[in-house]
């Protein structure tokens, strides 16, 4: 499969849940936290999937109502003597490659430039050019397999929180940063790049905590951006794509960050910004696939300050 129809299924299902996201009259998670993992994993190797893949993985979950998070190769399964249950699809899992190619002939010399790095030798000799590209293999829910052991069907309690003033691990992960936030009786949050500062109503006025810790998360993810820190783009003209890329970064950057402190993620209501970025990744396909990589270092960048372990490896 080549990479341009590998990023076309991606949004193609990112724009489903967008588009199913509106017509559920905003009822649906970015991320679910109902199953035995915070995050996606495979059973075997306990690997915890990254970036666009945690999108991907969670979506189809809750989508399909599996109970689990973790999920399998159909070789893993095989080997464990395991069966796929009827009628149930595969989900695709992706992954960059790099392609090696002779830059007089264009033949492809991916393997011996692979043999000659992975036994120590030098490949300045050759002259070369390094193409980097998608790949995919396909991987099977636990609810969707059968007569596995029974280990892997076993459930995790996942802690209660406690009310959102006095979630100690939270406000850590928050304050670890030194963000500048100001809280002050209004209706809007937002990060302000001139004065490098995150503007929040006042806490009661929340819903809940986890409306709080989302709209906190969001903002410190613009915060992210500025020139002293990950140095993005962050001062856009609204509408632009430029400014879509940067709202869902930072909408996927909470996503990842409120799954790190067990809450259930819940993407905006903002039916503008839904739209134009249903109609941004109509038409560049690369675009939720970059935001992601993005909005993961954004996350691990957040959490880095409280010392706390990265939001996948």
């Amino acid at each position: 499969m080549n990479t341009q129809i590998i990023y076309d299924r991606i949004t193609s299902i990112i724009i489903e849940m967008l588009e199913n996201h509106k017509q559920n009259n905003f009822s649906e998670s970015w991320i679910s936290l109902s199953s035995d993992s915070i995050f996606a994993q495979n059973a075997i190797s306990k690997h915890t999937y990254s970036g666009i893949n945690q999108l991907l993985l969670n979506y189809l979950g809750r989508k399909y109502n599996h109970t689990f998070n973790s999920w399998m190769t159909f070789k893993q399964l095989s080997k464990l003597e395991g069966r796929i249950k009827k009628g149930s699809k595969a989900a695709m899992v992706v992954y960059k490659s790099v392609l090696y190619l002779d830059k007089k002939t264009s033949k492809n010399i991916t393997k011996l430039v692979e043999h000659l790095l992975k036994s120590g030798q030098s490949i300045e000799h050759l002259d070369y050019k390094k193409l980097g590209y998608l790949k995919q293999y396909n991987v099977f829910n636990i609810s969707q397999i059968e007569k596995l052991p029974d280990e892997y069907y076993k459930l995790n309690d996942l802690e209660n929180l406690t009310e959102f003033e006095k979630d100690e691990r939270a406000e850590h992960v928050i304050n670890s940063t030194g963000a500048n936030i100001v809280h002050s009786p209004q209706n809007d949050a937002f990060y302000r790049h001139s004065e490098d500062k995150i503007y929040l109503p006042e806490r009661k006025q929340f819903i809940s905590k986890e409306a709080y810790y989302s709209v906190l998360a969001h903002e410190c993810s613009h915060w992210t951006g500025h020139k002293s820190r990950l140095d993005r783009p962050i001062e856009n003209v609204f509408g632009s794509e430029k400014y879509s890329f940067e709202e869902i970064l930072a909408e996927i950057s909470s996503a990842f960050i409120m799954a790190y402190l067990g809450y259930e993620n819940r993407i905006t209501d903002n039916v503008d910004y839904i739209d134009n970025w249903l109609s941004v990744m109509k038409n560049d396909k690369q675009f939720i696939i970059q935001a992601s990589s993005q909005a993961q270092k954004s996350a691990d960048y957040i959490l880095a300050f409280s010392k706390a372990e990265k939001v996948a490896v």
